[in-house]
């Protein structure tokens, strides 16, 4: 069985404290903007004001905190998201299903009309590997972005079930 967990980098500590003042000045920022706006349309401006600070919340939880791990045996590749150290199920692809594998262009091109899972970071350095497997739904496609032992363990794999 193998095993890799997949975040972005994580700020140093003058990062730290330059994205909490960045957050911090956002919401005074977005605070001043919507009491302008509160006489011209009113209660309006609280339900926007609290959309853009969940569209915050949402973008530093993806950016900073959303993670993956991948883990891989001979049968199935089961894939987690992780929100610190708590994981939540996201996809199990059974290996000898998979169709293809390649680049997430080329799946694409090779099953228009898949859905499409991504379980990437945008900081990573690892380059992403599409797979196409058939699931009860038809064809979907699992966008990953395995290291080296990772990637050589899934495609000998799905290589030894065709």
């Amino acid at each position: 069985m193998l095993e890799q967990k997949l975040n972005n980098r994580r700020p140093g500590a003058l990062g730290g404290i330059g994205l909490i003042a960045l957050i911090a000045l956002a919401v005074l920022a977005g605070s001043a903007f919507f009491s302008r706006l509160e006489p011209r349309i009113g209660t309006l401006s609280s339900v926007l004001f609290i959309a853009y600070g969940c569209a915050i919340a949402w973008f530093l939880l993806n950016w900073y905190v959303l993670g993956f791990i991948y883990t891989a045996n001979a049968d199935c590749l089961r894939v987690c998201r992780t929100y610190g150290k708590r994981e939540r199920f996201m996809a199990d692809v059974w290996l000898n299903r998979v169709v293809a594998c390649g680049t997430p262009e080329e799946m694409k091109q090779r099953c228009p009309g898949a859905r499409v899972y991504r379980a990437t970071r945008p900081q990573c350095e690892f380059e992403p590997l599409a797979l196409a497997y058939k699931d009860s739904k038809g064809t979907a496609i699992l966008v990953i972005q395995p290291d080296e032992a990772m990637r050589s363990y899934l495609l000998g794999a799905i290589r030894g079930k065709k």
